[in-house]
């Protein structure tokens, strides 16, 4: 089963297309999980995007990953800090460089997928041999598995698109499952 650890965006692409119930049923053969930033970053959007409510009610994303440790606290601000966060802005970038430094030094998280679709921390995901999903790779992977029809999938990124989310849309079917 695929462990996807989670930034906010991608998942709150979901919440403004309306189609938090295909993420649901989607996480639901996977094994989602978050970092403690990402899980107080939806929380914080929740007043701009009610849908993300029940997923935050009935831990879709499991319990967040708690980066405490002193040794944590300092990679994480190394990497929010390559990723463009400020002193002025101590959460900007924190979600993505908790979850990149989580899936580099814990364990459990060995081969799990970063879903994100921050350009930067994919890049910097890259670089430590991380995998990393973009949303239109998510629907890509729910349409392998038989749980979303590639017509489908163009709508979810329309409704997306058309919530200026500035997903990636493929151009051919190809592109979508090879892309």
């Amino acid at each position: 089963m695929t462990i996807l650890v989670t930034d906010a965006c991608s998942v709150i692409n979901f919440a403004a297309s309306g189609d938090m119930e295909l993420l649901k049923s989607g996480l639901s053969v996977r094994t989602p999980r978050c970092t403690q930033a990402v899980d107080a970053e939806l929380r914080k959007w929740v007043h701009n995007f009610p849908g993300l409510r029940p997923l935050l009610d009935e831990s879709w994303l499991g319990e967040p990953i708690e980066l405490n440790r002193k040794e944590d606290q300092k990679d994480v601000g190394r990497l929010r800090t390559a990723l463009g966060g400020t002193r002025s802005e101590p959460t900007l970038h924190l979600g993505e460089a908790e979850s990149i430094h989580a899936m580099r030094t814990r364990g459990e998280l060995a081969g799990a997928v970063l879903l994100t679709d921050d350009r930067d921390a994919t890049r910097m995901a890259a670089r430590s041999s991380l995998t990393t999903w973009d949303t239109t790779r998510l629907l890509a992977d729910f349409h392998a598995s038989g749980d979303l029809e590639w017509e489908e999938a163009q709508e979810v990124l329309r409704r997306m698109d058309g919530a200026a989310r500035g997903v990636r849309i493929p151009a051919s079917y190809h592109e979508f499952t090879q892309g």
